[in-house]
C-alpha cells in the first residue's frame, strides 16, 4: 500500500480530456490551471487529483451535474485504448447471444460482459492514478441474473457522482442498450478523505427488450440529450440572468457569453471539414451573442457521401438559440445512422421533428415557428452535389465567373401549417468540376437594410458580384470581400438579424 500520507495524482490525460470538454465553457478550466502554474498539459505527466476536483467543483457549482454527466461520456470517447479493449469485450457479448440467444445464455452472456467491462475499467482507472492502488477502481457483485451491485472508488470529490455515473451508461449503453434497458441507481455515497477517495455504490437494473435502433443510434441519442440538458440549463441561466438588475451586469455578460460558447460549439469541429473540401470558410455573427443561424456537417465517421446543411431559425437572441438547437439535434438524428436520406426527404424530416418538438401539431399550440434551410449531400467521388432548399438556395460560381443560383422551394419547415404538395421540396442534382465555388447565405445578409439612403436591402446582386469578382480567389479572401463589403453597406444602421454565409471549394 501507498503512504497515505502523499498526495494522490492523476495522469495528464485525464485532465486534458476534462480541459477538451469544458472548452465550451469559456475559461473555467483554464484559470485553474493558470493558478497553479500550469499553461499547457502533458499527457505524459502526473497531477495531484485536487487539480481535477477544482475543476469539477467550478463546473458543478455553476452548472449542475448535467455538464457533470456530459463530460463523463466524452471522457469515455476520448480514450482510444480504452474503447479499442471495450470493442472487444462487446464483440464477444455480441457473438455469444448471435449463437444461443435464449433468456439463460443472454443473462450469462450479459454478466460475462460485466466483468469483462468492469474490470477493463476498474484498470483504466488504476492505470490513471498514482496513490492507493489498493482501493482504487471498480468491482460488480450479481444480487441476481439481472441485478448488479457497482461500486466505484476514484480520486474524486463527492459531488461529482453524475462523471462516473455517465461512464458507466456509455459503456452499457454502447454495447447493451439495442439488447437491454438498464436503470441505473445511485444507492450510496462514502467520501474518505484520508484515502483522498469517494465510493459510490449503484445498483444496476437490466430488462431485455429489443430497440429498433441500433447501439450508435442509441449511444448518439444519449450525447444529443446530455448536451441538450447542458445547453438549455446555460441559456435559461442566461435568459434568468438578463431579467436581474443592473448590478448582477457581469453575471448577465458571463452566462450569456457561456452560452455562446456552447452554441459554437454546435457548429462542426475541423475533423468534419478536413479532407472533405479544399477550401472552406464561413461567417457566423448572431445578432445577440446567441442566434438562430446555425451550419452543420455530417459526422467524418460515416462512409460515402457526406452532408452539409445550412439553417435560419424564426427569431434570435435566446428563443433563436433554443430553436437552433432542436434543429441541430433534429439533424444528428435524422443523420445518425449514415447518409442515406437524400435531402428534400431530410428536410420533410425536419419539417416533423420542428413541428412536434414545439408541440405545433397540435391545435392547443401557442407559438408558431420554424427554420428556412438547405440541405447538401455531396458525393467527392461522382463530382455531384443533391441539392434541396426550403427558402434557402445555393450560388455555385466556374472558375471562369459564370454564376448559377440554384433555388430552393417555397416552403418553410416545422411551422403549424403543413406543407402544401407544390411548395414540398425537391432534389436537384448538380454537377461540378474542380474550382467550382458555392455559397449559402441566410436571410440576414440579404435583407440587411444600409446603403447611401440607409432603406434598401443589401440583396443578392452584391453579393454575386463578390462571387463572380473572387472567383479564382481562396474562400477566405471570399468571406473578407463579403464581410467588408456587408459593413460598409450596414454602416450606421442597426444590425437587423443573425447573419451566416459558408462558402467553399472542392
Amino acid at each position: 500500500m501507498n503512504n497515505l500520507s502523499s498526495d494522490t495524482l492523476i495522469s495528464g490525460k485525464v485532465i486534458a480530456s476534462t480541459m477538451q470538454t469544458i472548452s465550451l465553457l469559456g475559461e473555467i478550466g483554464k484559470k485553474i490551471l493558470n493558478s497553479a502554474g500550469i499553461f499547457e498539459i502533458d499527457h505524459e505527466q502526473w497531477y495531484s487529483h485536487k487539480l481535477r476536483i477544482q475543476l469539477f467543483d467550478e463546473i458543478y457549482y455553476r452548472f449542475g451535474s448535467e455538464a457533470l454527466f456530459l463530460i463523463g461520456l466524452k471522457n469515455f470517447l476520448y480514450f482510444a485504448d480504452l474503447n479499442k479493449s471495450a470493442q472487444k469485450i462487446g464483440e464477444k457479448y455480441q457473438y455469444s447471444i448471435t449463437i444461443d440467444n435464449s433468456q439463460a445464455s443472454a443473462q450469462e452472456a450479459l454478466e460475462n460482459f460485466l466483468e469483462s467491462f468492469i474490470g477493463m475499467s476498474s484498470e483504466t482507472i488504476r492505470a490513471a492514478t498514482r496513490g492507493q492502488h489498493d482501493f482504487y477502481g471498480i468491482k460488480v457483485r450479481k444480487i441476481s441474473p439481472t441485478n448488479f451491485d457497482i461500486k466505484v472508488s476514484a480520486a474524486i470529490g463527492e459531488k461529482h457522482e453524475a462523471f462516473f455515473r455517465s461512464v458507466l451508461t456509455a459503456g452499457f449503453s454502447l454495447f447493451l442498450l439495442n439488447e437491454w434497458k438498464f436503470n441505473l441507481t445511485l444507492k450510496s455515497t462514502i467520501y474518505q478523505p484520508l484515502f483522498h477517495m469517494t465510493t459510490y455504490e449503484y445498483e444496476v437494473h437490466f430488462q431485455r427488450h429489443k430497440s429498433n435502433k441500433n447501439s450508435a443510434e442509441l449511444l448518439s441519442d444519449l450525447q444529443i440529450n446530455a448536451g441538450d440538458a447542458l445547453l438549455k440549463q446555460v441559456v435559461m441561466d442566461s435568459d434568468r440572468s438578463l431579467m436581474k438588475l443592473n448590478a448582477a451586469h457581469k453575471v448577465v455578460v458571463g452566462s450569456v457569453n457561456y452560452a455562446s460558447r456552447l452554441q459554437r460549439g454546435q457548429l462542426p469541429r475541423q475533423i468534419r471539414i478536413d479532407n472533405r473540401f479544399s477550401s472552406f470558410n464561413s461567417i457566423w455573427e448572431p445578432r445577440d451573442t446567441i442566434g438562430g443561424d446555425l451550419y452543420w456537417l455530417s459526422s467524418s465517421q460515416q462512409s460515402g457521401p457526406f452532408v452539409l446543411a445550412v439553417a435560419d431559425c424564426t427569431g434570435h437572441g435566446v428563443p433563436g438559440a433554443m430553436l437552433s438547437l432542436l434543429v441541430s439535434n433534429s439533424l444528428e438524428r435524422i443523420y445518425a445512422n449514415g447518409t442515406q436520406q437524400d435531402p428534400a426527404t431530410a428536410l420533410l424530416s425536419l419539417d416533423h421533428y420542428v413541428r412536434t418538438g414545439l408541440n405545433q401539431d397540435t391545435a392547443e399550440s401557442e407559438s408558431d415557428d420554424g427554420c428556412d434551410a438547405a440541405v447538401l449531400r455531396i458525393d467527392l467521388n461522382k463530382s455531384t452535389i443533391e441539392f434541396a432548399g426550403a427558402k434557402l438556395g445555393l450560388f455555385q460560381v466556374t472558375a471562369q465567373g459564370v454564376l448559377t443560383r440554384h433555388i430552393g422551394s417555397r416552403c418553410s419547415l416545422g411551422y403549424q401549417d403543413p406543407i402544401v404538395d407544390k411548395d414540398k421540396p425537391v432534389v436537384q442534382i448538380i454537377h461540378y468540376q474542380a474550382g467550382d465555388t458555392f455559397a449559402i447565405v441566410t436571410d440576414g445578409v440579404t435583407d440587411q437594410i444600409g446603403g447611401a439612403n440607409g432603406k434598401t436591402s443589401y440583396g443578392y446582386r452584391r453579393l454575386e458580384a463578390i462571387l463572380k469578382a473572387h472567383c479564382l480567389a481562396s474562400t477566405e479572401d471570399i468571406i473578407q470581400a463579403i464581410t467588408r463589403d456587408f459593413a460598409a453597406w450596414q454602416g450606421a444602421n442597426t444590425r437587423r438579424d443573425d447573419v451566416t454565409a459558408v462558402v467553399f471549394r472542392f
